[in-house]
């Protein structure tokens, strides 16, 4: 898929301008992009939101005793991430009352998530306020619409001709 949009951008002269990537955490997504696009000048990556608080979500209720204190603690950590404040979310984290903590592996592994991703994160609220994008999700919504909904149905399977000819033809009709 780089290819293809390296293609997009060296055909229509758009190979200038800064290119900004929204990812997940998938380290081989992020070195994947950052070794392909080596040679540009101003490529970056951002921390897709949604993303962000999925997996916190997710590894808090590993994490935590109860539903309650791990949901006060979501919202603890992702109001200093929302403002790109790593270092404090990091040291919050590491503050939880170990009494509260039934799996403390996962508190380790949502900072080694953040001190990995710290480069990516972004201050969140800022982008909103400047009217920009904190998330994939037009892209992904995109996907869906063009692939998603019609390709993987329970007992489908496609050639990748078929995939392809499909995901054009729906590309048309949605444009």
């Amino acid at each position: 898929i780089l290819r293809f949009i390296l293609a997009f951008l060296l055909r229509n002269g758009l190979s200038q301008h800064r290119l900004r990537f929204f990812v997940d955490g998938q380290r081989t997504l992020q070195d994947g992009i950052l070794t392909f696009f080596s040679w540009h000048r101003s490529v970056s990556l951002v921390l897709d939101w949604f993303h962000l608080v999925k997996k916190f979500k997710e590894l808090l209720s590993m994490a935590m005793k109860g539903k309650v204190y791990r949901n006060e603690q979501v919202r603890a950590v992702l109001r200093l991430l929302w403002y790109g404040l790593v270092d404090d979310a990091i040291v919050h984290l590491r503050s939880i009352n170990p009494d509260e903590i039934k799996d403390s592996q996962q508190i380790e592994a949502l900072v080694g998530y953040l001190e990995r991703n710290r480069s990516w994160i972004p201050n969140y609220a800022m982008r909103r306020r400047l009217k920009l994008c904190n998330s994939s999700n037009p892209a992904e919504r995109t996907n869906n619409l063009i692939a998603s909904q019609r390709q993987k149905k329970n007992g489908m399977s496609w050639s990748p001709d078929g995939s392809h000819a499909l995901s054009t033809l729906a590309c048309v009709v949605l444009n």
